[in-house]
């Protein structure tokens, strides 16, 4: 199974269409967006009025994409993107079966912003413990924020990965975990995938089977 996976485009239209453009290209089986996928215009009055508004250009511009699409919010998002096609699922705190492989979401993380999507850790682990059956060694696990010690240092080398997270893929071994929400920490270790594009046109494909990955990049 070969995945297209970002996160962070922050309502980024230029990102949008050029993720359209390479989908089209490489034609993956499936397209992953790991969260903060709506940004903040600023020419409304409230977070969620103008991400209402930015919501249906975004949308538009995923209704392009012909693979199935598995997402989760993150912490920057104050709404839902409820894509009204049918192959593009929200997947937090499920499990969606594709062939011999599934995936499963979550998409909450550690207080960073004030966002509606965050929670203390003890929430979070208690979160965590509800999808934890659902997760095994064929999951292609997506969330927004890192696991504690990989690829999770923030501003003045802070950790804004999420303890129990990390103790969830030590303890189920998902085949893959992909995340964002740290845009310096683009990049792989191990069986973790930060794909923040961070506003970036950048991304990655990932060979589930073989456990490869190849970067993938646009010119600003």
């Amino acid at each position: 199974m070969l995945l297209f996976a970002a996160a962070d485009i922050h309502g980024n239209h230029d990102v949008y269409d050029w993720l359209v453009d390479v989908i089209a290209l490489e034609r993956p089986d499936a397209v992953v967006l790991a969260g903060d996928l709506l940004g903040c215009p600023g020419d409304c009055d409230a977070v969620e009025e103008a991400q209402a508004v930015e919501r249906q250009e975004v949308l538009g511009q995923l209704s392009q994409i012909q693979p199935p699409m598995y997402y989760v919010m993150g912490n920057d998002d104050w709404i839902e993107l409820q894509s009204p096609v049918s192959s593009q699922l929200s997947i937090h705190g499920k499990r969606v079966d594709s062939g011999e492989y599934n995936f499963v979401g979550y998409q909450n993380t550690l207080p960073f912003m004030g966002g509606i999507n965050e929670k203390p850790e003890v929430e979070i682990e208690k979160d965590l413990a509800l999808i934890a059956p659902k997760i095994d060694e064929a999951t292609v696990l997506v969330t927004h924020g890192p696991a504690y010690g990989t690829l999770d240092l923030a501003t003045v080398d802070r950790h804004a990965g999420s303890l129990s997270l990390r103790d969830l893929v030590r303890r189920r071994s998902p085949r893959l975990h992909i995340h964002g929400h740290i845009h310096g920490q683009f990049g792989r270790s191990g069986r973790h995938f930060n794909v923040a594009s961070g506003g970036k046109k950048r991304a990655m494909l990932l060979d589930v089977a073989k456990m490869s990955h190849r970067l993938v990049e646009g010119t600003a």
